[in-house]
């Protein structure tokens, strides 16, 4: 895989966060996919070897999606394959058709390797291209749902300049969380 990766940022400004991670379940111009991640050895202690955010254009080229860059990532840092990682995303939007392509792909390539995508919204629900990505991405082996309002709030935590401040959800967070789930359940079964 060819890197193709822009610089990480460690963590965005909260109206950043807000305004991309907004769950609203049909949103217009919100046209950036932004992908916090955290990479972590399986095993009793568990330890964080890298979290940080990579921001990746919707319309853009496959390649350039924050799904892509993050793969070329960590394809690229030669990890051991000996050795079983836990990768999280929290994800601003579920990945598209050709991105889950290529990440079944990779799944399939490392078996050492689980993947959680916690996703605010659900791209193009209603297509059904999508709805079988979705499911395509289940079966390759990753976990994919809906963030909830811990999910959010341990991203506001730890991949935003909070200031202290506690994450606060906005209005309809819980009515527009129970419906991308319940959609997300149907797309699944």
């Amino acid at each position: 895989m060819k890197p193709h990766f822009r610089n990480t940022v460690e963590r965005m400004y909260r109206d950043t966060f807000s305004y991309n991670f907004y769950n609203r379940p049909i949103l217009s111009r919100r046209n950036t996919v932004w992908l916090c991640y955290e990479v972590k050895t399986k095993g009793p202690s568990r330890p964080r070897l890298d979290a940080k955010i990579f921001r990746g254009q919707v319309y853009s080229q496959p390649e350039h999606h924050a799904e892509m860059c993050f793969l070329s990532w960590f394809c690229g840092n030669q990890l051991p394959a000996y050795k079983c990682f836990q990768i999280t995303w929290f994800v601003s939007w579920t990945p598209c058709p050709d991105c889950v392509a290529k990440l079944a792909e990779f799944l399939a390539e490392h078996p050492n390797v689980t993947l959680t995508i916690s996703a605010a919204r659900l791209y193009y629900y209603w297509e059904r291209d999508y709805r079988r990505a979705l499911c395509r991405l289940s079966q390759a082996g990753a976990r994919v749902k809906i963030m909830d309002d811990e999910e959010f709030a341990y991203c506001w935590e730890n991949f935003v300049y909070s200031e202290g401040q506690p994450f606060m959800p906005w209005y309809k967070f819980d009515d527009n969380y129970a419906f991308l789930h319940r959609t997300l359940k149907e797309i699944l079964r």
